[in-house]
């Protein structure tokens, strides 16, 4: 999407309730000018029609922010067109309808939670963790300490800031400037995605091909050189009648609407 249809679309959706979608980068606090990060519109709106129109379950995401807010609103909506399913089937999901938000910053966590309009605030769950460096294959990157136990099927990795990653190995940190951000985080999760799992990175390109070298499951893979961003969606057969997703029981509209890997 362009900026005028991603604002568009946002305001269409009733985003600006919770997000004041025209903010610039400045604010003023305790009567000073400060320099803020405003809500980025093209990103949001992607987040959002991604999980709308994938009918997403459950959401992991890396980074909180505005997405967060987003992630809760397209959630909240999904859970509504469930509940007009005459026969809904049996799904093995305890956590239908939930978005898990981990941050390393716990600054970052209570803004976001002190964003979150009343009525989203159900369908989010805030975790901290810090980040340490590691290996994986004797290859450097890093891992959260701890994380949700959950199985989602949207993946949503904006985080973390690199210099919140502790400790080096042979000398090598994530405070250095110039050393890419390289999550390995999924690597560990992979043998048990399931089918359909679709997973988002905004910008982290190098990250991103760091997972694509390494992740060992059948993906779709999409790098957006222009939007900055890259999508993974892992598309083996389905396991079986438990383990189908939101896509499954909305085709129709799926159709209608298109799934798109990358709204453009």
């Amino acid at each position: 999407m362009d900026h005028s249809r991603s604002l568009e679309y946002l305001v269409n959706e009733g985003l600006g309730k919770y997000i004041n979608l025209n903010a610039d980068e400045t604010a003023v606090v305790n009567g000073e000018v400060q320099k803020v990060i405003p809500p980025n519109v093209d990103d949001l709106a992607r987040i959002h029609q991604l999980i709308r129109s994938r009918k997403s379950f459950t959401v992991l995401e890396f980074g909180v922010g505005f997405s967060t807010i987003v992630i809760a609103d397209a959630l909240k909506k999904n859970k509504l067109d469930w509940e007009t399913l005459e026969n809904k089937p049996k799904i093995r999901n305890r956590f239908m309808f939930q978005c898990f938000s981990v941050d390393s910053s716990e600054l970052w966590l209570n803004t976001a939670e002190n964003r979150m309009h009343e009525d989203l605030k159900e369908f989010v769950n805030f975790h901290f963790s810090k980040v340490k460096i590691g290996t994986h294959n004797g290859q450097l990157c890093h891992f959260y300490e701890s994380l949700p136990d959950i199985v989602a099927d949207f993946i949503y990795l904006d985080g973390p800031d690199p210099k919140t990653v502790e400790g080096s190995i042979n000398g090598l940190t994530f405070n250095c400037e110039e050393r890419t951000v390289m999550a390995a985080d999924l690597l560990l999760m992979e043998p048990t995605f399931l089918p359909g799992t679709f997973i988002l990175l905004d910008g982290r390109t190098n990250n991103a091909r760091f997972l694509k070298n390494n992740f060992k499951r059948e993906y779709e893979f999409c790098w957006d050189k222009r939007g900055d961003i890259t999508t993974f969606e892992l598309v083996e057969e389905r396991l079986g009648k438990y383990n189908l997703l939101g896509s499954d029981f909305f085709k129709e509209e799926v159709a209608l609407t298109g799934t798109p890997k990358i709204p453009a």
